[in-house]
């Protein structure tokens, strides 16, 4: 049995399940429209007040937003040969 503070997940194609079904529903399988929209709160977050997260925290946020996007970029560029 794994610890509380283990946290690392296997993860498989099927888990991964309810993101496909956002991208679907919520961007009509328009993985543009979401890269769009995730450039979109990269940029707002620039203007959040400073004392809501410190500038690391920031820094790693948007980190992790851009690597987001440059996947489903990635994806959209795979399917479509782009």
């Amino acid at each position: 049995m794994k610890s509380k503070n283990q946290t690392k997940m296997e993860l498989r194609a099927i888990d991964l399940l309810p993101i496909v079904e956002y991208v679907d529903e919520y961007h009509e399988g328009n993985l543009l429209s979401l890269s769009n929209w995730l450039d979109s709160a990269i940029y707002m977050f620039h203007y959040l007040p400073e004392d809501v997260f410190t500038a690391h925290e920031r820094q790693d946020i948007c980190h992790i937003l851009r690597q987001l996007k440059e996947v489903f970029v990635e994806i959209y560029s795979n399917q479509n040969n782009w």
